[in-house]
Formats: structure tokens, sequence, C-alpha cells
């Protein structure tokens, strides 16, 4: 099986990396200055599960003349038109994608513009950044993965997971064949929304949030929100996951926040629309009162416009 991965940043660097280091056949597909950086310094991963290098094969888009059987996508959200062209010369009639992306309004986008028999359903959950050199620092004793087939998979695609699934129980990274996709997604939606709607919100951890005479309350209230509007779709949140989120969420210790936050203090572009404001939306169209999620989607929204208007 011949592997794509667009993106050889944090996320694709460093599954890319553990895959390759099993034994799967793996290009990346990288921009030049990506390219430059790989050329000079390989590929290398630090990690708390320990540390190890790759001598990575890549592509860049002119050079993609044949398909592949599986593209990861590992782009942020707000990517995904580029990341479609950029793939498009790798999908054959046999290839199958599947998004590592935030949220879910990515997953319509991609069966619109290549079947949804060809789209899969994948969802991350890991601490990691990249180096001064391009590096890949994975900054705690986390790295979960899963996908899983959708509704509209080909029949052909849990084949293709199952051997994606076989390379990965030959490293360290925590891997799940999901049996129902989608409801593992809505359960990232839910932790993910509510974390990155109150931390960028508050401009706060989740410990200082929570120290606030009011944090308590309105944590609980956006995760009630969250969890409700999950439930409305279908897929209500099992109870191991509400016990992780409550954990993750009500920890007054924490100094935990979602990356959503580093983007929005950097000034660099947020995935806000794809997260918060569609939570937002999938909650208001079930009826169900949105609570801070409003507000928090007003204050990204709001940051967005004053930056785009300050850069002329």
């Amino acid at each position: 099986m011949r592997i794509l991965v667009l993106g050889a940043g944090a996320i694709g660097g460093y599954f890319g990396a553990h895959l390759q280091q099993a034994g799967a056949d793996l290009t990346w597909l990288v921009r030049d200055r990506r390219a430059q950086q790989l050329a000079t310094h390989g590929l290398a991963v630090r990690s708390p599960f320990g540390d190890f290098d790759v001598k990575p094969r890549w592509l860049q888009s002119h050079e993609v003349r044949e398909p592949f059987d599986l593209i990861l996508l590992t782009c942020k959200a707000y990517d995904l038109d580029g990341a479609m062209k950029a793939i498009a010369p790798a999908m054959g009639p046999s290839s199958h994608v599947l998004p590592l992306l935030n949220g879910l309004l990515h997953l319509e986008t991609l069966a619109q513009v290549f079947g949804a028999q060809r789209v899969l359903g994948g969802a991350c959950s890991i601490p990691v950044t990249l180096g001064p050199q391009g590096e890949v620092r994975h900054l705690a004793k986390m790295h979960r993965i899963a996908f899983g087939t959708l509704p509209g998979s080909s029949p052909d695609a849990r084949a293709k997971l199952e051997t994606l699934h076989a390379f990965l129980a030959k490293t360290p990274v925590d891997a799940v064949l999901a049996e129902d996709m989608m409801l593992e997604m809505w359960e990232k939606f839910v932790g993910l929304g509510t974390l990155a709607a109150m931390t960028c919100l508050m401009r706060a951890t989740v410990g200082d949030i929570l120290a606030s005479e009011e944090g308590t309350g309105l944590m609980t209230e956006a995760l009630e929100v969250s969890m409700r509007t999950a439930a409305a779709a279908g897929y209500p949140p099992r109870e191991a996951a509400m016990a992780g989120f409550r954990r993750m969420l009500m920890d007054p210790t924490s100094t935990g926040a979602a990356s959503m936050l580093r983007d929005l203090e950097g000034g660099h572009r947020t995935e806000g629309r794809h997260v918060v404001a569609d939570l937002l939306r999938r909650a208001r169209s079930a009826g169900i009162d949105p609570g801070p999620l409003r507000a928090a989607w007003c204050h990204l929204q709001s940051h967005e416009l004053r930056a785009r208007r300050e850069a002329g």
C-alpha cells in the first residue's frame, strides 16, 4: 500500500515518521521550504517515547504523476482548498483520502470533490510542534490517532485501514481502528469545541478560568451545549469520553489551553470558523441555546476582522 502524507509538519511528520519506521511505503507531499529543510536535516522526532530519525522521501505538487492508495491530510482546516488541489493528481479511481483535520466541515467538502466513497474519517490528539530546524517535538505522553470508514466509504476501504493499523501497532502510537468513526469525530468535536471556545474567549488556561468566580459555571455550560449538540445529531458522547472531558476541563491545576489560543495570541489565522462557529451553528440548528459559544465566536471573528483590517 502506497501512502502519501500531505504535509511534513508536526502532525504529518510525527505519524508519518512512525509509519515509515514501521516499514510503510510512505512519501510526503511538501512545499519548497519544507523540502529544503528535509534535504538539509532529514526528519527528526524528539519524543518522550524515544527519539529517532528517518530519511524521508518527498515530492512537491508538480512532481505527483501517479495515484497513491491512501492519502493522509494533515493540514489546517482553513487550508483544505489548497490541499485538495495538491492531492488531486494522487487521487486515482481506487484511492482513499484520510483527513486528520479538526471539526466536521471538511467531510462534506471532500465528498463533494472526490466522492463520498473515497473519504475516510480520522481524528488525532497529540501535543506536538516543530523546532527551529524542522524537527518534530512531541511535548507529552499523548499521541492518539483514530480512523475508520464512514457511512459512504467504499467496501475496499476497510482493508487499507487494517493495513495502516497493523503498521502503527508496531509503534508506541495509540492507534484505534474505530467501528463508529463518526462517533469518535463527534466526541473530539465536543471536547475540542469546548476547550477552544472557552480558552479563546477568556484568553486564559483552564486553571485560570476555573479560578474565576464564574469560570466553572461557564465551562460547564459550554460543555453541556456541546454534548447536547452531539446527542441531537445522533452521536451522544460515551461516558468514558465525557469523563475524559471533565478531567480535562474541570482541573483547577491545569495550565492547558487549546492550540487555537496560541494562534489567536500570536496573530495567526485560527480554525475558529471550522470548530467554534460550526459547533454554534449546529447547536442553533438543533434548537439548543448555544450559551457561551455565541460570545466565543464573536470574539474570534472580531479578532480576525480587526487583524485583516490592520493588515490592509
